[in-house]
Formats: C-alpha cells, structure tokens, sequence
C-alpha cells in the first residue's frame, strides 16, 4: 500500500534562496510535493547533508473529476525527481491515476478530495486506470517548468530510467540546449530502444541498439541516470554501465565495466539487485566520474575513480566503516557522492535495524541520520539527524537523495529549447513560471 497519504488541505510552506545564500550544491530529496497555490516549482533548500525538497504546483496534475455519486474511487497522484544534470537543471515526473478507495483505506473510504501519494516507488495495485505520467524539466531556482511531449502507446514509459543532459557554449555558463533520453530493455535483453528529445526538436525519437553486454546479460537499470562528459550513463551496480550520446545522429551504447574485484560474474534477480543499490553507487564528482561500494561485514568503504585517458578505475580511498562510526549496531547506505569534492561522501545511517546491508525496510527504523564523510582524512565531518520536513526515516534508504549542482546562473537563465511546440494540454500549464525569481 502507497504510504503515507496525505489529503491536500492547507498549503506547502515554500522557500526560494538567493544566490548569495544558496549553497553550491544540493542533497534533493526525490520524492516531491504539490502545492495548491504555487504557480511554478521551487526548491525548498538545506545545505548537505540535510535533503532539499522540491515542490511543484497542484495544477500540473490536472486531475479529473469524480462522478458525484461514485464513491469507489479517488484521484491519488504524486511526483518525484528522476534525474538532474550537470548545469543544475531537474527532470521531474507527475503521475496521476483512479484508486479503489476501500481497498485504499480498508473499506473507509474518504471524501472526494484527491490524495497524494508520498513515495518514490508508486504502488499500483489498487489503481483501475493506466498510469498516466506527465515529464518536465525545471529550474528549480526559478522555478520554472517546461513540460515534454507524451509517449504515444508504450507500456514501459512509466518504469524505464530517464536522464536528462544539458550542454552549455564551450562547456560554461547557461546550458543552450538539452536532451532527455530513456533506455529500456527488449528483445529479451538482445537489444535496447533508445527514445530521445532535444530542446531543439521537442520531439521524442526511437532507436534500436544492439546490446553491448556479454552474452546471456541483462541490463538492471535502478540507479539514477548520470550527465557526464556529454554523454549519459546508465548503471547497473553488478557490473557496470552504458552510455551514449543523445545528440548524436548515429547514437551508440559504449560499455564501462566496474573495478574487476566489484564486477558480479552471475546475472542478478531483480530483488537482488534492489539489495545491492543500497551499498553501491556512482556518481559525478569534481568532473570525473566516481563510483563508491560498501563490503560486507566488516563494512568497508572503497572509493574509485575512472581514468580519463586510460578509460579504467583506480582505487582512490578505502575505509573501514568503524574508523568513522562507532555504533555496531547502525547500518551505514550511500546516500550521495558530493559533486564539488572528490574526497567527501555521505551515508544514511539507520539505527533500529539488525546492522547488515539487507535491509528489510517493513522493519521500523528507530533513527536514521545523514553522515558527512572526509575519506582522505577518514574522518566524520558533520551529522545530521532525518525525519523532519516531509522526510521519514523508513524513507530514507540508498537512492532517496540526488546530487544537485546549482550554479549562480541558474537565478537568471531560462530552459532552452522550443517550449511552444508543445500541443499536449491533458496538464494545465505547458509552460509556468514562478512569480518569484531571485537575482543571480
């Protein structure tokens, strides 16, 4: 069941920085929020390692009305962050569809008022209609919202991973242009369908590619997309990753294998691989690409970093988790690698739960704090403690946070791109802006 729910009665508190007090980056809290009131998102902001959060206006949803006297059913929706690129910009996902209300709320049904679904992972299975999903790219200091075309038939658009990348003049400044792109598996592994959109077309595209992987492996694509290099990069965390130019007019999957000692020889199950998300990460850090793995116990923490000129890993750092936490007890998940600092990393911390990396999570969590790591100096540098804000501590597992850069252009640039080729009005606003923008 989708928990928590909460009825929309009063509005979302909002919060809009200026640049001279944003921080240089943020820890965004994937599962977003809608507000009555608000005209176009904004970016309620913490400095690390406390999470930012991301609300967006109840509007973009566009829920239809209920039959009066049906009282079966009761719109539920939600939103989350899918993906952030390199220059700050977010790429976000309304969902919406019709719930069985008693099986919602055992057999007490509510009013008519929508509910939102606060989860990052939507349950569907008390839904009657086909999920509808609804993409935009957003300034989340502005809080501006461009919202990409729909999919037309496709059954996999809601689960397959999407990344957005944004390209800028000479590598600097404003990006001028960007691409959003999902990959998914068919063919039972054999091939991957590429669909893009440019900024400059603002139209989706399909392509089949071939499989680079060895014979017999299939792809598990559950961690986040990453912008990096020009290209983007989607990862399995049992053996590596793949990316590809979506700008390109001949597009081609290139493999990147993890270091040798974390490469898994066997085909993962789904539910194992959802395990082992929660100990391994990459991440773009200092404009190199960083990938970070949690052993076993005894924890630890091993930090590599990918050549440029010879394409492989180098072992960078290595840590035993009791070095940097003396609680036996507390099981330690990466939350997020620091985009500026190649050095720092964070951990959610769990306190309550048995201390191994298969975490039951219908188990109750007693605590769960956000720790602050220098792994050059193997020291803890700052913790702080989850649950406020929106933010429950069952919620705060390997995945729930995402790296954000936010430059100080972003208070004074627009999203790129032919936003007024977009027809699609089943949302109500193709385009919104927020009444209040900072100065850069």
């Amino acid at each position: 069941m989708p928990l928590p729910l909460r009825r929309l009665s009063s509005p979302l508190r909002r919060s809009l920085s200026t640049a001279a007090s944003r921080p240089a980056w943020a820890m965004v809290y994937r599962i977003s929020t809608a507000e009555e009131s608000a005209r176009g998102a904004s970016l309620s902001l913490a400095p690390p390692p406390l999470p930012s959060r991301v609300t967006v206006p109840k509007r973009a949803f566009a829920l239809d009305p209920l039959p009066a006297a049906d009282r079966r059913f009761i719109n539920v929706f939600g939103s989350s962050v899918l993906a952030a690129s390199g220059h700050g910009l977010l790429l976000l996902g309304a969902y919406k569809n019709r719930a069985n209300a008693f099986e919602m709320f055992e057999d007490r049904p509510p009013s008519a008022v929508p509910f939102e679904v606060l989860d990052q992972v939507y349950e569907r299975w008390c839904c009657s209609d086909p999920m509808r999903l609804a993409r935009f790219v957003c300034n989340p200091v502005t809080g501006e919202m461009a919202r990409l075309p729909d999919f037309d038939g496709t059954e996999d658009a809601f689960a397959a991973s999407t990344g957005l990348l944004t390209h800028a003049d000479g590598g600097h400044g404003p990006p001028k242009r960007y691409a959003a792109a999902q990959l998914s598996v068919v063919d039972r592994g054999r091939r991957f369908l590429l669909r893009r959109l440019t900024s400059e077309t603002g139209k989706w595209d399909e392509l089949l590619l071939p499989s680079p992987l060895p014979p017999g492996r299939r792809m598990h694509m559950n961690h986040e997309v990453l912008d990096f290099g020009g290209r983007l990069w989607w990862v399995d965390v049992s053996w590596g990753a793949l990316n590809v130019d979506p700008f390109s007019d001949r597009p081609e999957l290139c493999p990147v294998e993890l270091p040798g000692g974390s490469m898994l020889p066997n085909q993962q199950s789904a539910i194992e691989m959802w395990q082992l998300l929660l100990h391994r990460r990459m991440g773009v850090s200092d404009g190199r690409l960083r990938f970070v793995e949690v052993s076993e116990e005894p924890f630890r923490i091993k930090s590599f970093t990918l050549g440029g000129d010879s394409g492989r890993w180098t072992l960078e750092h290595q840590v035993s988790w009791r070095t940097l936490y003396s609680d036996a007890k507390a099981t330690p998940l990466i939350a997020a690698i620091d985009p500026l600092n190649p050095d720092s990393l964070y951990f959610t911390v769990l306190v309550g739960k048995a201390s191994c990396l298969s975490v039951d999570l219908s188990v109750p969590v007693g605590k769960a704090l956000c720790l602050g790591v220098d792994m050059r100096s193997k020291r803890p540098t700052e913790s702080m403690a989850l649950g406020g804000g929106g933010v429950h501590p069952s919620k705060c597992n390997s995945s729930f946070v995402l790296p954000c850069v936010l430059p100080s252009f972003l208070g004074s640039s627009s999203i790129p791109g032919k936003n007024g080729l977009m027809k699609n009005k089943t949302l109500a606003d193709i385009l919104v802006r927020s009444d209040k923008q900072p100065n850069a």
